[in-house]
């Protein structure tokens, strides 16, 4: 899975998406890609990208166990100068709301941006063995009081200095909109769990 609108690809020019398989060092073209009937849900389903079996998985955590507050991550691709750059970004679940465009889809708030690159990125904790519990595809600001430094006034002369802090949130869609989604495409062999699968990364 990843984000629509990294898999939107502009029709009227010859763009084609293609995913990079690491373990090969080479890239496969994508040749089918599905997304939900909800234009509102910016999500992407790409059906065994790679052409080949993996054995190598994320489950995706029973939806009733992510709780506000749990330790979660991200890796993925970011934007730094001309290249992208692989990055680790580590914090919390700030809360979980409603997403404004498709209501009755969950969304939650992480303690760190997801800065462009990073859209489509799974969000993982660490609940018997990784599992996921999200997907990274956007930021929100949050703007932190201004503070006001008074420095010099009179009758004809004032000057002030004023501080304001810009707080960015990640935003990332709930494993229960993941859940939902996969089941609307029909995909099949997606595990979910609250406990260690077998297998996974075990060598």
């Amino acid at each position: 899975m990843t984000c629509r609108h990294v898999t939107d690809v502009n029709k009227e020019e010859t763009e084609l998406v293609a995913i990079f398989d690491g373990e090969r060092n080479q890239a496969v073209l994508v040749k089918d890609i599905q997304y939900p009937r909800d234009r509102g849900l910016d999500i992407a389903y790409m059906p065994n990208a790679l052409e080949r079996p993996k054995r190598e998985f994320f489950p995706i955590l029973s939806p009733t166990q992510i709780v506000m507050g749990d330790n979660v991550y991200s890796v993925g691709f970011y934007t730094e100068g001309r290249s992208p750059e692989v990055g680790y970004f580590k914090g919390n679940i700030v809360n979980f709301t409603q997403a404004d465009k498709t209501p009755e889809s969950t969304e939650m708030s992480l303690s760190y941006p997801v800065i462009e690159g990073l859209s489509g990125s799974p969000v993982l904790t660490f609940h018997n063995g990784p599992k996921i519990v999200g997907l990274c595809h956007g930021s929100v600001q949050s703007r932190i009081a201004p503070r006001e430094i008074l420095e010099y006034e009179d009758e004809r002369l004032k000057f002030q200095e004023t501080v304001t802090r810009i707080v960015e949130l990640g935003r990332a869609y709930h494993a229960s909109t993941l859940i939902r989604f996969l089941d609307e495409v029909g995909a099949e062999g997606y595990v979910v769990s609250n406990q260690h699968v077998a297998g996974i990364f075990d060598s």
